[in-house]
């Protein structure tokens, strides 16, 4: 679990612990003959549904569909969350999956609704994909009773479901092997069939299953970008993205030889490499086994090496998305997207770049598979363009703001530049522009506000994955500027998800970012709108030469 992780939490774990000495009721669902069992032991005795299961499979199987309309009557109890999906373990933390465990019988998902919900309240329903890098996850990390209450404070009440999908090379299998046995992109397979439980059900519950809103952060939301690509435009109306759109990281084809060599050499770790049907003896070796293979072969390197992740499969990817996205080739709903300012910083971490060879390696092995650098060094024109649009001078490196201080070597904050503007910043502003060719209404935001006055974690600056805790509310009103930025953050996503609009009374105003191009970014006591133009040429050089770099 990354520290970021561990810091999400134990900030999310304070909205539950709020409620400790609440007395738990018994909240019962009626799904035709069935009874789904929840509780609303909190403090704002909003009523949980945990661990209910949407659908089951087979290792590198497609999920099928759970009914829970079936004539024989059944209970289900959702008073207690469902197992995390296997993944891998960084720095060997237990709590990487949450304290309920991990198994393979994992596609469940949690809702949280307000007190008293009826199953005629047809109430915004908002579902969250998490990150993890598609590589760590649990729905027992997000509790959604922080949303919920915001929604609650603001008259806007929303029900928010939490979703657990396959993750690593459970979710993400790659080489030629996955793609002859149909066994591609699980994990956003499984995300889909959540999505098409909660439009069968979500109803019982008192939720409206034309009202739909998808978020997400990191791989939660390159994840909602490559939904977009789909022709079934019904399973959710309206989507936010944090920190990530479907051509964030390089989508590669399942034969490309980076991707092979991952499978290949998870194969010879559990012992298949003879066997006659390699893919049928990885399907087949126990759970344990491959569990350590995984982790043997992403030893706590989450920053440094993607193993896992989707792949262009012909059908749910059927192309790049830089090119899908360039074309107009994506279903048109209104939308919020946005980044932190320092997004590159946790995907250097902690290396001496001291010299123009360091920073130039980094840039070439981040999104490899394999750590195998792209052919893009050996192209002298493109490095040159680099270096004078992204310069040396540690002043003008990520974290930003931060002067000459140069944290883990002379050009660490130029790698972080570079990485947080290619991967993130260049291709949210490519989303914007493809989508207003549509006239899709669109609204876009920078985090500003810093989480942390420790020395120690200064490096990061406004990281990676801190804008989570302030979407889930998480921060008690004793945290000052971080408890008014989360009420933000939250009551604007609590509003879009009402209105199709994040803006909400007792805020400031959030324009549409249109031909203006504007942002709203958000801090406390500066939270305004401000032109997105910030190294506006470094952004649109990366754009262009993002093919090269990614070598995909």
């Amino acid at each position: 679990m990354t520290r970021s992780a561990r810091n999400l939490a134990g900030r999310l774990c304070v909205v539950v612990l709020l409620g400790v000495q609440a007395l738990s009721q018994t909240i019962t669902v009626s799904i035709g003959s069935s009874s789904v069992l929840g509780s609303n032991g909190n403090a704002a005795d909003i009523e949980s549904f945990l661990g209910i299961t949407y659908g089951v499979a087979a290792r590198f199987k497609r999920s099928s569909p759970v009914s829970y309309l079936a004539p024989a009557e059944a209970i289900i109890n959702a008073t207690t969350f469902g197992v995390a999906c296997p993944q891998t373990v960084t720095a060997g933390n237990p709590e990487n999956y949450g304290a309920y465990g991990y198994g393979e019988n994992c596609l469940t998902l949690d809702i949280y609704r307000p007190p008293g919900t009826l199953s005629n309240a047809s109430l915004p329903v908002m579902v969250w994909i998490s990150g993890g890098a598609f590589l760590q996850g649990s729905t027992s990390v997000y509790p959604g009773t922080g949303i919920v209450a915001r929604s609650m404070e603001l008259g806007l009440p929303v029900i928010t479901v939490i979703v657990n999908y396959r993750l690593a090379i459970w979710g993400f299998p790659g080489g030629q092997e996955a793609a002859d046995n149909n066994a591609l992109n699980l994990g956003l397979y499984d995300q889909r069939d959540a999505f098409t439980w909660v439009q069968n059900y979500i109803s019982y519950f008192g939720g409206d299953p034309t009202k739909v809103t998808a978020f997400g952060s990191s791989a939660g939301a390159i994840s909602i970008g490559h939904h977009l690509f789909t022709s079934d435009s019904n399973l959710f109306r309206a989507a936010i993205m944090g920190s990530g759109t479907a051509s964030t990281l390089a989508v590669r084809k399942p034969n490309d030889p980076a991707v092979q060599a991952v499978y290949d050499g998870v194969v010879n770790l559990v012992g298949c490499s003879t066997a006659s049907d390699t893919f049928a003896c990885l399907s087949a070796v126990d759970e344990d086994t491959l569990f350590n293979a995984v982790n043997t072969y992403d030893p706590d390197s989450l920053f440094q090496i993607r193993p896992w992740a989707p792949i262009i499969d012909g059908e749910l990817i059927p192309d790049d998305p830089f090119t899908l996205i360039s074309e107009g080739n994506f279903a048109t709903k209104p939308f919020i997207i946005g980044d932190v300012v320092d997004e590159g910083t946790r995907f250097v971490v902690p290396q001496a770049i001291n010299t123009t060879d360091d920073f130039l390696n980094v840039i070439a092995i981040v999104d490899s598979p394999t750590l195998t650098p792209s052919t893009f060094t050996e192209n002298q024109t493109l490095i040159s363009e680099l270096e004078a649009l992204y310069p040396a001078t540690p002043a003008a490196g990520s974290p930003f703001g931060t002067g000459n201080v140069t944290f883990f070597g002379a050009q660490f904050k130029r790698a972080a530049a570079v990485i947080g503007d290619l991967h993130f910043h260049s291709q949210r502003r490519a989303f914007l522009a493809a989508t207003a060719k549509k006239n899709v209404p669109s609204w876009s935001y920078q985090l500003a506000q810093l989480t942390s006055t420790d020395p120690s974690v200064a490096w990061e600056g406004v990281a990676h994955e801190t804008d989570v805790p302030f979407v889930f509310n998480a921060y008690p009103s004793t945290d000052g500027d971080l408890y008014t930025v989360a009420s933000y953050i939250s009551g604007y996503w609590v509003a879009f998800a009402n209105n199709l609009d994040p803006n909400v009374a007792g805020q400031p105003t959030w324009n549409e970012y249109g031909s203006s191009k504007q942002s709203l970014q958000i801090e406390a006591g500066a939270t305004e709108m401000i032109a997105d133009n910030f190294r506006q040429a470094g952004t649109d050089f990366l754009t262009t030469a993002r093919a090269q770099i990614f070598n995909a």
